[in-house]
């Protein structure tokens, strides 16, 4: 087959020449695994530097030996005593209703009449309407006994220490003493 181009002073390429292209020189031996190695160092660099910052961020990392470290003994859990659940009529109460429904306090005050509470109730509205649970509030520890009576006559647990109804007094006055029941919506009056 012929050539279709004329020959002319590029076609002629010495023999001795190693250079391909006009400015190319010839690879050298192992360029391409020392590229590798470079990648894969950097690689494994950049791996450890994010796992000691992502333990370094959640703070989970102990490098104390643990194994040579005795067990703590964990104390076991003591019952708080509580006062024995009383009926004292004379105590001051206010139920509160915290819930949209209308005459929950009055049905509370029915049921705490039947349980021999019969003085001193007064029935009221809580300044929420949306108490999930209902709990009985006392204000001073002489009261956790009738607290807990409380509870016991209208089904309720939950029984706490608090100041948060305290009737406010002058000045030089004695602080009244009140027990107050929130009642929430997981109250069922008892017929």
């Amino acid at each position: 087959m012929a050539d279709r181009y004329a020959k002319d002073r590029f076609d002629d390429i010495p023999e001795d020449l190693k250079r391909v292209g006009a400015h190319r020189a010839p690879p050298k031996p192992g360029r391409r695994w020392i590229i590798f190695l470079w990648a894969a160092l950097t690689t494994i660099v950049l791996v450890a530097i994010g796992i000691l910052g992502l333990f370094a961020l959640s703070d989970n990392v102990n490098f104390a030996d643990t194994s040579t470290t005795p067990a703590t003994a964990v104390p076991e859990p003591t019952e708080t005593p509580t006062a024995e659940p009383t009926i004292d009529p004379e105590s001051m109460v206010t139920v509160l209703n915290g819930t949209a429904t209308k005459g929950l306090a009055t049905r509370a005050i029915q049921q705490l009449n039947a349980a021999g509470w019969t003085q001193n109730i007064t029935p009221g509205n809580a300044s929420a309407k949306d108490v999930e649970s209902t709990a009985v509030y006392y204000e001073d520890a002489s009261q956790e006994g009738a607290a807990r009576g409380l509870a016991e006559a209208l089904g309720v647990a939950d029984v706490q220490l608090s100041t948060q109804f305290q009737i406010p007094v002058a000045e030089g006055e004695e602080p009244i003493l009140q027990l107050t029941v929130v009642l929430g919506a997981d109250f069922v009056p008892q017929e």
